[in-house]
């Protein structure tokens, strides 16, 4: 049993591997990742998978903390997220409406909205995402690489990914075929762009390199190409705002697991034990050979009236008693104690505020310690949506590109807008009447009021108000006496009489 176990942790640490020598050598190039790196990257795929090396068929069982931590911040992430693209021009009427580039920009980035949560619970746990969009049938779709998926080979001096390869593979019966398509952002801000394909009849080789025009799914696509005016990378780079820990020279993002991986194995041992102890402790009856029984059949064993094994055992007392009740207690406040603790010293590693895993009600709070101990959750979840506003907007400006580089919408301007909601430490309500308040004071405008509560542009929202402004005086005007110019006459007074 151990040594097929060995075999299977050595078939997966090649399967791993092979792709990055691959890639190291039909390339030429060798990645600046550190051992350390890439070892932590496979060990943070494996916990997300709940798949740990410390977990056990039947000893060490998984809490599944890795996964259920990244999707609570995921979660808080995107609660309430708002955002909006909008760019307006006049049309032959003279009218303002929507310019057909904003217009497609958001409808396409709206399909990249309805998958964002998932994938940003699984960035979250490798540490980043690197968000590529491309065009399809007149369309934008948008591939999603976790960090551990990437093969980066430079970084510029910001720590953005300046020359990076990304992994497709597709298989058709027993062909298996890769294709890695690698950016290299230049220092002029063009992008050069090449696709290579390889085809293997074993899936954890890459194989040997074949035409683009074998695959049909890839048959388009140029083997080189460069986008002169791209303006930068071509993708969007999500990284964790969590310090890599692992290697503190490397640029790559960190899992917001990382700090508490030995905590995690701690409390995956502690759980296990629990459950072990209650499975131990449960009621027995050692009886004595004695007060047996033979059990109807041919086997000669020994049986009880009405026996149940996992009630009755057979054992020599040595004394004059006939049966002794094994009923021990259990020690299930000292366990859950402990292991709440944990629960507690991993919140605080990962950011989280205290009772999101541990029990809220060990200890009694006051609401304005709650509202302290809630700004751990919102300064981890507030640090991530800046880093991710960040990569969204490089990815639409990539789209944008995209646009004009195919012909897929007309040109025009655009302008984004995102909205992060901070309702993890604030009540809605109370955020509303607070800002109305700063509103009435003349502190802030009512246009910026439409930006937060709506998630409108600078532009939506200033319209909005022009146009309820103008059909408030037409209700004014509607209700005052007009002459035959059409003009409002002044409204003399009446002398009242008796």
């Amino acid at each position: 049993m151990l040594f097929s176990r060995l075999l299977s942790t050595i078939k997966e640490v090649i399967r791993k591997v092979i792709p990055y020598k691959d890639i190291e050598q039909v390339e030429k190039v060798e990645s600046p990742l550190s051992t350390e790196m890439v070892n932590a990257l496979d060990l943070w795929y494996e916990m997300y998978l709940d798949k740990a090396p410390w977990l056990t068929p039947t000893t060490v069982h998984s809490l599944n903390l890795p996964s259920f931590i990244c999707s609570e911040i995921a979660r808080q992430m995107v609660l309430e997220f708002k955002w909006n693209i909008s760019g307006t021009e006049v049309d032959k009427n003279g009218d303002l409406i929507m310019n057909p580039r904003a217009q497609f920009l958001k409808d396409e980035f709206e399909k990249l909205v309805q998958q964002l949560r998932p994938k940003l619970e699984q960035a979250l746990a490798a540490g980043g995402v690197v968000i590529r969009p491309y065009p399809y049938n007149g369309h934008i779709c948008f591939d999603w690489t976790m960090d551990w998926g990437l093969y980066p080979i430079a970084f510029d001096d910001t720590g953005m990914l300046s020359d990076v390869v990304f992994r497709d593979t597709y298989e058709n019966g027993k062909a298996h075929y890769t294709r890695l398509e690698r950016h290299v952002t230049n220092k002029d801000g063009s992008v050069s762009l090449s696709q290579r394909a390889f085809k293997s009849t074993n899936k954890d080789t890459i194989g040997t390199e074949v035409p683009l025009s074998d695959v049909p799914m890839w048959s388009n696509l140029a083997k080189n190409s460069k986008v002169t005016n791209a303006g930068g990378k071509l993708f969007g780079w999500f990284k964790t705002a969590h310090a890599n820990t692992i290697d503190v020279e490397c640029p790559m993002g960190a899992s917001v697991y990382a700090r508490a991986t030995k905590l995690i194995e701690q409390a995956d041992v502690q759980y296990s034990n629990f459950l072990w102890e209650f499975e131990a402790s449960q009621m027995a009856v050692d009886v004595d050979p004695s007060v047996l029984r033979p059990r109807k059949g041919a086997d000669g064993k020994m049986e009880t009236p009405k026996l149940n094994e996992r009630l009755f055992r057979g054992v020599d007392l040595n004394s004059d008693e006939s049966y002794h009740v094994f009923a021990p207690q259990i020690r299930e406040a000292a366990q859950t104690k402990g292991l709440n603790q944990l629960f507690m010293i991993i919140e605080d590693l990962v950011g989280l505020a205290r009772g999101t895993i541990s029990d809220s009600n060990v200890e009694a709070k006051t609401a304005t310690e709650l509202k302290i101990n809630k700004q751990r959750s919102y300064a981890t979840v507030a640090d991530n949506q800046a880093a991710l506003e960040t990569c969204l907007r490089d990815v639409i400006h990539a789209m944008d590109v995209y646009a004009t580089l195919y012909g897929l919408a007309p040109e025009g301007e655009y302008e984004v807008s995102f909205e992060w909601d901070d309702s993890i430490v604030t009540d809605s309500d109370m955020q509303v009447q607070e800002r109305l308040m700063l509103v009435n004071s003349g502190l802030m405008g009512k246009a910026e009021f439409r930006q937060w509560y709506f998630g409108e542009t600078k532009a939506q929202s200033e319209a909005a108000l022009k146009t309820m402004i103008d059909e408030n005086l037409q209700g004014v005007e509607a209700m005052l006496p007009f002459t035959g110019e059409g003009l409002a006459a002044p409204v003399k007074p009446v002398k009242a009489t008796t």
